[in-house]
């Protein structure tokens, strides 16, 4: 919810633009993947899935998206972030040269995730009916993970922050009340000891119940956002392995200036 208010703020700061769009929104997450915890000194280098820890769990969130535009130029800042604890086995072992925690282990695991992104696109064909662009951007990753052992109290955990650059394009169509409108950003990064892979899909639909254009505008969202991150990083002693999906279908309104 901070992220989210942070984006408002941002709205408010950069409001002199032609047009600012404010949207939070709704919507049920699908959250999955998996987590590998592990030292060379180990010998281990297997995962876990998140519904093998007990954390695939669907739950409603909130998030927030920010839309600026002056001219041919689109800027779109959004947020999300997920929460999930659990308990479950781990298929394979967990290390981080220093504590072990075998296979087959009954286990309680915690995994927090929030996510920042900027894209800016410039639109390639003229007039305002019709918007297609491609740009750059960044999304910001961070990672709060542990597994724990609630018999001995071994603990393995992660905390990193991954910030990955983009490159993105933008679809749009405006019929009069609805438009329509589709992002996609993506990129296979190496930043340091960080090697990942990131993909994300914004599909939009509004509905305009009052307003006109250059006035205050209020519009009904429905949409379904997609983000997947593949990450590998080396954390002290360990390398981390972790897969992270976040898919929901959502509602939300629409508060034009």
């Amino acid at each position: 919810m901070k992220a989210i208010l942070r984006l408002a703020l941002s709205a408010l700061v950069l409001s002199s633009c032609a047009s600012v769009s404010v949207i939070p929104r709704y919507g049920k997450l699908d959250f999955g993947g998996h987590l590998g915890l592990n030292s060379s000194s180990s010998g281990s280098s297997g995962k876990t899935s998140f519904d093998e820890l007990g954390l695939a769990t669907d739950r409603g969130a909130f998030s927030g998206r920010v839309d600026l535009q002056a001219g041919g130029t689109h800027a779109t800042f959004e947020a999300a972030e997920a929460s999930r604890s659990g308990s479950g086995a781990l298929v394979n072992a967990m290390s981080d040269g220093s504590v072990t925690i075998p296979a087959g282990t009954n286990v309680d695991s915690k995994f927090d995730v929030t996510q920042g992104e900027a894209i800016v696109t410039w639109d390639l064909v003229p007039g305002d009916k019709l918007e297609a662009g491609i740009g750059l951007g960044a999304s910001v990753f961070d990672i709060d993970a542990s597994v724990r052992d609630p018999g001995t109290g071994n603990e393995i955990g992660t905390k990193e922050t991954a910030p990955i650059p983009l490159v993105a394009a933008r679809v749009g169509l405006d019929l009069g009340r609805i438009d329509l409108s589709a992002l996609f950003g993506g990129m296979d990064a190496h930043i340091g000891d960080l090697n990942g892979r990131f993909f994300d899909i914004d599909l939009m639909v509004r509905y305009r119940i009052f307003g006109a254009a250059g006035r205050r505008i209020g519009a009904l969202v429905l949409g379904f956002r997609y983000t997947e991150l593949d990450a590998r990083y080396d954390d002290g002693s360990k390398t981390v392995d972790a897969l992270v999906t976040l898919g929901a279908p959502y509602l939300g309104l629409s508060l034009g200036f």
